[in-house]
């Protein structure tokens, strides 16, 4: 059996790497995710496929030839997971921010992001209070069937979870290959992988565009023939550069959290909300969750860092977009609600107070719940990320319903 533990401070590292990448792939803008609610761009779940499929992979290979992990599956008490999850893809529609792409917007410097977080730590400490009542207790107690996976009871039947990892994987590359990234297109997946895989004019108008978002408010000057005209402007003459790009950040991303497993834990950036508010409000000997999360969080604090600094370093040296918390709002937002940095500032801030309290009552977020809790292919993951979808489509399609 190989086992390790490291210490908690790599997560600084680890977290680096993951919000570098994030940040390059663009997901630390908010108007990504609305996109993606409004189902205008999937560019997000088809890396995410790859991410879940590579890493239960290797997990579940390694972990068969007695490799040892630090095994984070999350407890599946279905009605708290499911109203945690409803909350969380709301919240999701509304801000823009999940977790952790809210430390993400931070390193990019993005203002509406500060709000976004005010209201995760409002979120969290209204979960810790629910949490000392009897409804939240009946919230994490009903129906609670445990730790499980696909295989069994978390940690066990390896060999029969790596068989199943094998179909799981071969469902996850087929949405990255078949789900197009936009409407009447085909996937970045597809295209890199075919020779004659071309994207159409009104692709390839759609990707131009989408790089112009991504870049809107940047307080660096771009410059020609650099890195960072390549990264934002290059591939959209390249499609099989890009899809090929993509690719590789998603199976790195899945890679990165296995490897976070055999180090310390899973990758989560929920946590962290909910020990800051035991450190500054609700204290620990006080209130029951914060005791809980106090004698139980890992790196977290130390990962969440990392994913800031990642994303500032990649906004500042790699890619341009830093934003010197410019007054820039979210194109879906400012069509729908105009330009008012008060609204988005109300926005931002209830929708990640929503998210945060439904990450917590759900005991995860995208980071614990759908990338490493289905990248363990965990029940309660699998639930939550099909909740989250649904209620965020349903919310970004009444919120949004005047945006073109």
């Amino acid at each position: 059996m190989i086992s390790v533990t490291a210490w908690e401070w790599i997560g600084l590292f680890i977290g680096m790497v993951i919000g570098g990448l994030a940040e390059a792939w663009g997901i630390s803008n908010p108007e990504v995710l609305i996109r993606l609610g409004k189902w205008q761009d999937r560019l997000f779940v088809g890396c995410i496929a790859i991410a879940i499929g590579a890493g239960a992979l290797a997990l579940y290979g390694l972990a068969a030839l007695g490799v040892a992990f630090h095994w984070g599956v999350k407890p599946d008490y279905v009605l708290g997971v499911a109203f945690g999850a409803a909350l969380f893809g709301v919240g999701i529609a509304i801000s823009g921010y999940v977790p952790g792409t809210v430390w993400m917007g931070l390193g990019e410097g993005r203002r509406d992001a500060i709000y976004a977080l005010l209201g995760g730590l409002l979120g969290a400490a209204s979960w810790t209070l629910i949490y000392q009542t009897s409804f939240g207790q009946w919230l994490i107690s009903y129906d609670n069937f445990g730790q499980i996976y696909f295989g069994g009871k978390a940690d066990t039947n390896l060999y029969v979870g790596f068989g199943i990892a094998v179909v799981w994987a071969i469902v996850m590359f087929s949405i990255a290959y078949f789900l197009p990234r936009y409407k009447g297109g085909k996937s970045c997946a597809y295209t890199s992988l075919h020779k004659s895989g071309k994207m159409s004019t009104v692709e390839q108008e759609k990707y131009i565009e989408t790089a112009g978002m991504l870049m809107e408010g940047a307080s660096m000057p771009l410059g020609k023939n650099n890195i960072a005209e390549k990264v934002n402007y290059h591939w959209t003459v390249s499609s099989k550069l890009f899809g090929v790009v993509m690719m590789s950040v998603g199976i790195i991303i899945g890679l990165m959290v296995v490897l976070e497993m055999f180090l310390h834990q899973i990758f989560g950036e929920s946590t962290t909300y909910s020990w800051i508010v035991a450190k500054i409000w609700l204290p620990a000997g006080v209130y029951s969750y914060s005791t809980l999360v106090v004698h139980t969080i890992g790196w977290e604090p130390f990962s969440d860092i990392g994913t800031l600094f990642g994303a500032f370093l990649a906004s500042i040296f790699f890619t341009r977009r830093f934003q010197s918390f410019n007054s820039v709002i979210p194109p879906s937002w400012e069509t729908r609600f105009g330009n008012s940095q008060i609204k988005r500032a109300g926005g931002a801030f209830t929708g990640g107070f929503m998210m945060l309290l439904g990450a917590r009552m759900a005991d995860g977020c995208a980071s614990g719940h759908i990338l490493s809790g289905d990248l363990q292919m965990a029940v309660s993951s699998l639930e939550f990320f099909i909740v989250v979808i649904i209620f965020l489509l349903i919310a970004a399609r009444l919120i949004y319903r005047k945006v073109n």
